[in-house]
């Protein structure tokens, strides 16, 4: 474990990011729907926040929140395009961190409900790589 001190953090993002999902969504998002892409993107901005309190570096941060996140869908074994999904919407989340870390919840929860209407939903690998790196995407309606 190479950052002890963030275990917790991270722990307590996930269990925030699960009850703003289950409070917004009931159980839609523990399927591949669009709610499924708001919690991945959600969970990963969760955790760079948690994580980046004090004067911890936000490239370390980033990079934190990819290895746990990343870890999780390796240890989860879903299907290649499943995996590659939930890869693609966490990198969304810690994209817009990069780029916002001062958001408020709220405002995190405002701008990913609006991505997902315009979540695409794909059929296949192909598909995905066309994908704007920037836009939510399902499997399951």
């Amino acid at each position: 474990m190479q950052k002890p001190l963030w275990v917790l953090p991270t722990l307590r993002a996930t269990r925030e990011c699960v009850a703003v999902c289950n409070l917004h969504f009931g159980s839609r998002h523990h399927r591949n729907t669009p709610a499924n892409a708001f919690r991945h993107a959600l969970w990963n901005f969760y955790i760079a926040r948690a994580c980046s309190r004090g004067k911890a570096n936000i490239d370390k941060v980033l990079w934190w929140a990819e290895e746990i996140t990343t870890w999780h869908e390796d240890f989860s074994k879903n299907p290649p395009l499943a995996r590659r999904m939930d890869l693609h919407n966490n990198n969304i989340g810690r994209v817009l961190f990069a780029s916002n870390p001062n958001w408020e919840p709220e405002q995190v929860v405002a701008h990913f409900r609006t991505k997902m209407e315009t979540s695409l939903k794909i059929a296949g690998l192909e598909e995905l790589e066309k994908v704007d790196q920037d836009r939510f995407v399902h499997l399951t309606d």
